[in-house]
């Protein structure tokens, strides 16, 4: 079996071709990248392999249609606290990742403290979900921005200059 040296760099422009394919396709078999790329399947399987290990891949999902699963409405919605230090918040924050609307949350730097993306059935249940967003005893503003429609989703997007060397 072929296999990169240990000391061979995983984000050379090779690897770098490989992430931004899978990127594009998850499901993409080893031999198509290998194909792609000018190395070996075995190659091609160890070098994902170590970018699985190392973190650089972190999983692999299906985009869904959410409006095909019966959550047509997707919102971003902003959180804001009036204290700078946010004590207390974490648990709130853990219970957030398991609610089933909330598709993200992201802790942000500037007036708001976190932006957070939701996919709902109807707009009753984007209220409920903004109720959802007040911990007991801690006071938030929310400010909620309903999509119209998504012109373009990426999905494990390389920056510009790394897809650049990637397609070279």
């Amino acid at each position: 079996m072929t296999s990169i040296a240990p000391t061979a760099p995983l984000l050379d422009a090779t690897g770098l071709a490989l992430l931004r394919l899978l990127a594009e396709d998850g499901r993409a078999s080893y031999q198509s990248l290998a194909d792609e790329v000018g190395l070996s399947r075995p190659a091609v399987m160890e070098r994902v392999k170590r970018f699985e290990e190392q973190g650089i891949i972190k999983g692999y999902t299906a985009r869904l249609d959410r409006g095909r699963i019966g959550r047509p409405i997707t919102a971003f919605v902003t959180v804001r606290y009036p204290a700078s230090d946010h004590v207390g918040t974490e648990p709130w924050i853990l219970k957030l990742r398991d609610h089933p609307d909330i598709l993200e949350c992201h802790h942000v730097a500037g007036e708001d403290c976190y932006i957070l993306k939701v996919a709902v059935p109807t707009v009753e249940r984007l209220q409920e979900v903004l109720r959802a967003l007040r911990p007991k005893g801690e006071p938030a503003t929310t400010k909620t921005t309903i999509v119209l429609s998504t012109v373009f989703e990426k999905a494990g997007v390389l920056p510009a200059g790394v897809l650049e060397v990637a397609r070279g």
